[in-house]
């Protein structure tokens, strides 16, 4: 069969990629293979898959192809040019797909317990919020929440700097951030604030049992108001000379210590 073949930049699918590269409509953009790898692997429903001409000639896409067509999903040819018209990247890498993702209620990020979730407090470059959903699953968190003021975690940056960890990961949006945090203390987590004037180190918190760590926006971090919800503020130590780490580096180092701690625990039950 032969796949359908684009050549107009005003192809009405072009205008639904650009449309879904914000991540607020109905349909999300996965650029690149690696996405539309996973998205695959998670039985992910794809609307369709758009390759350029001449990028299937490389062995990877290839395979990304067939694995599509094998599970029902649409293929459309379409020349470099109306690539560069449906990616919002500077170098489109030759496919793309749209997915169907949706956000989850924040009880479904509470299990396997403990849970661990991440809150995004007005994290609004989508690079790092990305990195924070790649940063929860790599550390064996149950979840995140895109909270106030944040941004879109099915945009295509975030979707980008996730790598596919947003397919995988449940994920909440709360525009009231006071909501989320009363809902995860609710739920029996210890609300931990990160700040870098806090008077208590991470070496010597309390990160046992179900924990929700705050990580607040680039620059100002968390609002004071934010902070005084929580059960614990907390500081990375760090050596003199520097004030502060970029937000998703200073989360992820948070998430690794509450794994390593509980693997610690887990080791220590079984002896």
């Amino acid at each position: 069969m032969t796949d359908p073949t684009i050549t107009s930049r005003r192809h009405p699918v072009v205008a639904r990629c650009r449309d879904a590269a914000d991540g607020h409509a109905g349909e999300h953009l996965l650029d690149g293979p690696h996405l539309v790898t996973d998205a695959l692997a998670a039985a992910l429903p794809l609307a369709f898959v758009l390759v350029a001409e001449g990028a299937d000639a490389r062995q990877e896409t290839a395979a990304i192809v067939d694995r599509a067509r094998v599970a029902g999903c649409l293929i459309h040819r379409v020349t470099p040019a109306v690539l560069d018209a449906a990616s919002p990247t500077r170098t489109p890498a030759g496919i793309l797909a749209l997915v169907t993702l949706h956000m989850r209620d924040i009880q479904d990020l509470l299990f396997p317990a403990p849970a661990l979730v991440t809150v995004a407090v007005d994290v609004q470059d989508p690079g790092n919020l990305g990195t924070l959903i790649r940063s929860t699953e790599a550390a064996g968190g149950t979840g995140l929440v895109a909270a106030g003021h944040s941004a879109h975690p099915f945009g295509w940056k975030a979707l980008r700097g996730s790598m596919g960890s947003s397919l995988r990961l449940p994920i909440a949006r709360a525009a009231d951030t006071r909501g989320a945090l009363t809902a995860l203390r609710d739920a029996g987590l210890h609300l931990v604030a990160l700040a870098a004037d806090a008077p208590t180190s991470l070496d010597d918190a309390d990160l046992s049992g179900p924990v929700a760590v705050l990580a607040g926006s680039e620059g100002a971090g968390l609002s004071t108001e934010v902070a005084a919800l929580c059960d614990v503020r907390v500081r990375i130590p760090m050596h003199a000379g520097v004030e502060s780490l970029n937000v998703g580096v200073a989360a992820s180092l948070v998430l690794f210590d509450v794994a390593r701690r509980r693997r610690s625990h887990q080791e220590f039950a079984r002896e």
